[in-house]
């Protein structure tokens, strides 16, 4: 039988731990095409570790659908779907505007003037031609109201719908370049523009439909270059 006596048991990150970060963070930023393959002896090299720990890391991102691995370990980037990437915009239009709407009333000074920054970080890396950045502002824009919503259950979710987004967003970050060279490079900004308007006048209502209005007019860019390729 269980007692009170037990003490908290403190255990340092595991290589698996540090190979499924890293991995994880690549993908869900783009890095990889979609159809890219992993094999375990590469990674390893790659790592600099065994095959153990890369086989593992392997697995729990495949359990995410971030990847697909092979009968013979191979791991590879699912292919870009027009039927999958419906069904994520679907499931994002529920959860981000409703844990947005969540967060807005817990949303402190310090995160409004982070989230300033963030539009003009990501205006200014867009306007550079950063893509890179300019991606990476965009997420932490996101995910800093979502981590003001206090539900870590919810954030969970959307991390895992912006992970399995990640071969969609290496596809548009390629065609991001030309697409700056349009009008679209006055108006990227604007959705977290209305999101932080809406923030300071206490519109509730408004800065839960700009969060999806941004969701929808990401997906629907994605659609319509699908669509044409």
């Amino acid at each position: 039988m269980f007692t009170s006596d037990f003490k908290p048991v403190k255990t340092r990150r595991t290589v698996q731990d540090q190979v499924y970060d890293q991995m994880r963070e690549a993908l869900v930023s783009g890095a990889f095409e979609a159809g890219q393959a992993f094999t375990i002896p590469a990674l390893a090299e790659k790592f600099m570790t065994s095959h153990m720990p890369i086989r593992e890391a392997l697995r729990r991102l495949a359990a995410e659908n971030a990847l697909r691995i092979s009968p013979a370990g191979t791991a590879t980037v699912p292919s870009l779907d027009i039927d999958e990437l419906r069904k994520i915009r679907q499931t994002r239009l529920i959860l981000e505007p409703a844990t947005a709407e969540t967060a807005f009333d817990l949303i402190t000074a310090d995160d409004r003037t982070a989230l300033g920054t963030l539009i003009e970080t990501h205006r200014a890396t867009g306007e550079s031609g950063d893509i890179v950045a300019m991606l990476a502002a965009n997420r932490a824009f996101h995910f800093r109201i979502y981590a003001a919503s206090g539900n870590e259950v919810l954030v969970s979710q959307i991390e895992n719908l912006w992970l399995r987004s990640g071969p969609y967003v290496r596809y548009l970050s390629d065609k991001m370049s030309e697409l700056l060279q349009t009008s679209y490079k006055t108006g990227f900004t604007k959705y977290h523009e209305q999101m932080v308007a809406a923030l300071d006048d206490g519109d509730k209502a408004g800065f839960k439909a700009a969060m999806a209005d941004d969701i929808t007019a990401t997906h629907d860019l994605l659609l319509e270059f699908l669509s044409q390729d």
